[in-house]
């Protein structure tokens, strides 16, 4: 079966082009005079559709993607078409033109679907009997049942605002549409001159869907009218029942305030029996500082209501007004959606704030795993590079499933500049330009090929990485620093902070590009391309001595922040230096120096973002300071868990006596004083203390699991007496634990499944026992003397 064969047109409603959020209704009715041996339905539209055959939701899509690149997403539905009259509907929505920060939802509306129908051979033939394809000839309005609303923010998508009353059927195959004005065909399916040019299909599964009730009532307000039994809708409820809302008194307004007790990301869902009408309102939010989101208008009788766009929040406010005689809400709930990931990863030690921080990271990456990695769901769910590249770490210590790291390093891929640079964003095409992010890239690209061992994405990637490397080799000044970071239109991001000084020649972005270098030399042996490797390793030790002759402080081991025409920057912060000795710039002597008498010293700036501390906590474990490394873990993610954090913040200054919390305009980047700017509190960047406490306490690393097997490399810290976890792998779990006994001694213990290449380092008397499927790898761990100390540094 030729599967890519496309005979449907993208179509859309007449008269809506050049108008912002449209709504548009559409459907085709067709007979069958004998059921198919197999049907299927391929969609896609621009920017999102839900989909129904003969009144039935079939599912939402699509995967966001770039224009040049549209996702769309397949159904077997046989089981679902009847003998007789059958009908196709879909509902699909545009944003439209209005400006948005990211400058994602970009492109007209158009939806595109086709159900072929294949004979009772199962569809072994080359092209189907029969297909049912959109075009002209199908019937396509704009919907009644959404009114104009405003933006929430200037980072996302509108309020709904949505008419029960305007409910009519036209899903079913009994609806008569006659009046219903033709679609417009607007381009042909992968026409290369339209919006569109290419359809490929879904990349992922579909993301899993659980139903999720809520936890807690923060505040129950009659506010002059009356409430009664919402602790009926609570997850917990002893008996079923409903809630009873009165808004029939002139101006009164009673609500409900609930908490689902951490953040989830989806589709909220109501059943309200409203005998004579009303209005009811949803607000939401990531604190109590809620906003309106949904309003829904009630028709009389049971109204089953959800709304069209996806909702972030971990707080939900109903409030009801104008209800000539009570509602009755009988069911109030979240469809909670989340990337299906495969695996039952746990870690659990004896300092329960390190399990709870663990946890905390698991989850935050999960509710940010979606269609593609999102920097926080609330504010624009796009596709930032340095938060794909954080998650991906954690996916690959808590997940058998790397298919959505795959995908995000893909996406990002496909939008690459003509000029070889990468956009700091996505998953849409658009000028955000972040020089790091470029470098962020490539790393995780590398990351993803050492965990899986998938050759064919290296092969696929392998042209745009060159096409990188050359962007790169663009901007070198004559020594072959990178310049001119400070130029106008460009982001040169490095890290939230203000200390950080970024002019001309910034320090960490040579840093970077010395790492991309020696990154991109690895790919070059990787592909037997031995030549090409040499120039490039030749090219990263000229660009590191430039960067140790040129950017350091004079008589000192540590680097400025940057450096002008004018000469070296006074500036020093930890973030340049932690960039040095991450990369391999500075030596092993150097790093030990610059960590004891500089950062562990107190005299830099602190660091106040999540995201960096993943560079921080990696260069710690790396040169033996696990202790201060895990101290880190406990005071800055502690302190959020402290101030009630249950993902984890985009920012946060411990310092501050109110951060972030209740207002998103309070959190502590450069921003925060920008109505458009409302700070994230779940961020899933800041998620690296659980692959890290997975990777180096529990001593599961997987970094390298498909090019050098899995890595046995656990470290003791004072204060730990135990650690135990689960690490999933595509040939079953990991299983670890060290304990530590009354003498002081150290024992650790892994089962490995039979066929899984692992390797141990650092551990003493090792015994390794092949059990009925698996393998048992015991032996005796000591604490890690640091490879360098200060006085050996100084000689």
């Amino acid at each position: 079966m030729n599967s890519n064969h496309w005979t449907a047109q993208w179509i859309w409603a007449a008269g809506t082009a050049g108008h912002s959020d449209v709504f548009v209704e559409a459907r085709k009715a067709f007979d069958m005079d004998e059921l198919a041996g197999r049907a299927q339905i391929r969609i896609s539209a621009n920017q999102s559709y839900k989909l129904y055959l003969n009144g039935d939701m079939i599912g939402r899509g699509p995967a966001p993607s770039d224009l040049a690149w549209m996702s769309y997403d397949v159904y077997e539905v046989a089981d679902r078409l009847i003998a007789g009259k059958n009908v196709l509907a879909v509902v699909a929505n545009n944003f439209g033109e209005e400006a948005i920060v990211t400058k994602q939802l970009q492109g007209p509306g158009g939806l595109i679907c086709q159900l072929d129908l294949y004979g009772r051979d199962g569809g072994g033939c080359s092209s189907p009997i029969r297909s049912i394809a959109s075009g002209a000839d199908w019937k396509c309005r704009r919907s009644n049942r959404w009114k104009r609303a405003s933006r929430l923010h200037l980072w996302g998508g509108f309020r709904e605002i949505y008419d029960a009353s305007e409910e009519d059927g036209w899903e079913t195959a009994a609806y008569d549409d006659a009046s219903w004005p033709w679609a417009e065909a607007v381009a042909a399916a992968e026409q290369q001159d339209s919006p569109w040019p290419r359809l490929l299909p879904r990349e992922i599964p579909f993301l899993r869907s659980t139903l999720v009730r809520p936890a807690a009532i923060i505040a129950a307000e009659p506010y002059r009218g009356s409430l009664s039994s919402p602790e009926a809708l609570l997850a917990d409820a002893r008996t079923t029942g409903e809630m009873t809302m009165d808004a029939s008194v002139p101006g009164s307004l009673p609500q409900v305030t609930y908490d689902f007790g951490s953040e989830v990301v989806g589709y909220p869902r109501l059943e309200v029996y409203a005998e004579e009408g009303g209005v009811l309102q949803l607000f939401c939010g990531e604190s109590l500082e809620m906003t309106l989101t949904d309003t829904f208008l009630l028709r009389q009788g049971v109204n089953r209501l959800t709304s069209y766009g996806r909702r972030a929040f971990r707080f939900m406010k109903a409030a009801a007004m104008g209800t000539p005689a009570p509602l009755q809400v009988r069911r109030l709930e979240v469809e909670f959606v989340h990337y299906p990931y495969s695996g039952e990863a746990s870690f659990r030690c004896s300092d329960e704030r390190l399990s709870r921080i663990w946890e905390t990271g698991r989850y935050t990456t999960l509710v940010n795993s979606q269609s593609h990695f999102e920097d926080c769901p609330y504010r624009e769910a796009a596709l930032w590079v340095a938060d794909a590249v954080v998650m991906a770490k954690v996916v690959y210590q808590i997940s058998d499933d790397p298919a959505l790291v795959r995908k995000s390093l893909m996406q990002g891929a496909r939008i690459q500049n003509e000029d070889g640079s990468i956009p700091g964003t996505g998953p849409q095409r658009n000028p955000f330009m972040l020089p790091d992010f470029c470098a962020h890239w490539l790393f995780g690209v590398w990351e993803y090929y050492a965990y899986s061992g998938d050759r064919a994405f290296l092969e696929e990637l392998w042209p745009g990485v060159l096409r990188l490397a050359e962007w790169f080799a663009a901007q070198e000044d004559e020594s072959g620093l990178f310049a001119r970071a400070d130029r106008e239109g460009w982001w040169c991001f490095i890290d939230w902070s203000e200390d950080i000084e970024r002019k001309d020649r910034v320090t960490a972005l040579s840093c970077f590009y010395y790492k991309f270098l020696i990154t991109v030399a690895a790919i070059a042996s990787e592909l037997n391309e031995t030549e090409r490797e040499a120039k490039l390793r030749g090219q990263a030790s000229c660009l590191r001595n430039s960067i140790r002759a040129l950017l350091r402080v004079a008589g000192s081991a540590v680097y400025a922040d940057c450096m002008t025409d004018e000469g070296v920057s006074s500036s020093v912060t930890a973030q340049t230096n932690f960039a040095a000795a991450w990369s391999g710039v500075m030596d092993d002597p150097e790093v030990s120096l610059f960590i004891e008498d500089y950062y562990l010293a107190g005299k830099l700036p602190p660091i106040r973002g999540a995201f960096f501390y993943h560079i921080v906590l990696e260069t710690l474990f790396r040169y033996h300071y696990a202790e201060e490394a895990v101290r880190f873990i406990r005071d800055y993610w502690g302190a959020m868990l402290d101030r009630g954090a249950t993902t984890w913040w985009e920012t946060f200054d411990p310092s501050q006596p109110f951060p972030t919390i209740p207002s998103p305009y309070l959190g502590h980047t450069p921003t925060y004083l920008q109505d458009s700017v409302p700070v994230s509190l779940s961020h899933g960047w800041g998620a690296s203390p659980t692959y890290l406490l997975s990777r180096e306490l529990l001593g599961v690393n997987m970094s390298a699991a498909g090019i050098a097997g899995v890595i046995l490399q656990p470290v003791a810290v004072r204060g730990i007496e135990w650690v135990e976890g689960v690490v999933p792998t595509v040939r079953g779990d990991v299983r670890s634990e060290w304990r530590r006994g009354e003498d002081g001694s150290l024992r650790y213990e892994a089962v490995l499944p039979n066929g899984l290449s692992w390797t141990t380092v650092g551990l003493e008397d090792v015994e390794v026992t092949e059990e009925e499927g698996c393998v048992r790898v015991t032996g005796r761990m000591q604490p890690a003397d640091r490879l360098t100390n200060v006085s050996q540094a100084r000689l």
